[in-house]
């Protein structure tokens, strides 16, 4: 990581394990790991829950496409460099559209709904989803305490 404490709003390009490295909008910020959407530059392959950032919204030298139904935990670690930025209010209103909650947004270009399983931006999506996993921290690195369901946790653990 870059001496540059990561923001919300900001776009970072991030390590990944094995294969290209991916861009990420920060969408919180935690002790060790930021919360953020997959970005990337297919803007014509848009779906209704996404985005599309102009280059005068984002300090990008060209159109950006935010998946707002990619998210994950990343560790700071693994954001190699500041990229562009938007505001926060910007970020609410994309997280928003995410989640199928704002579509009257006429500044934030989107695109059409995935229609069926024989749309083909539905395994375009799955693929996305499987880059995504390259940069997202596990549970483990993020010191987060699994057990088996139906299994009590250990003494002094809650």
């Amino acid at each position: 990581m870059t001496d540059e404490l990561p923001g919300v709003g900001q776009i970072w390009l991030t390590r990944a394990d094995r294969g290209p490295d991916l861009y990420v909008l920060v969408i919180e910020v935690h002790r060790g790991h930021v919360q953020a959407l997959l970005c990337g530059d297919e803007c014509h392959r848009a779906t209704d829950t996404d985005s599309v950032l102009e280059p005068r919204a984002s300090g990008c030298p060209r159109r950006l496409l935010v998946h707002g139904d990619l998210a994950g935990a990343i560790l700071d670690d693994r954001l190699t460099q500041l990229i562009g930025s938007v505001t926060p209010e910007l970020v609410h209103r994309i997280v928003l559209r995410g989640r199928g909650l704002d579509f009257h947004s006429n500044d934030l270009c989107r695109g059409t709904p995935i229609g069926d399983d024989n749309d083909p931006r539905w395994d375009w999506k799955l693929e996305q989803l499987r880059q995504l996993r390259r940069v997202r921290a596990s549970a483990r690195e993020l010191g987060w305490e699994m057990y088996k369901l139906g299994t009590p946790a250990p003494e002094g653990a809650a």
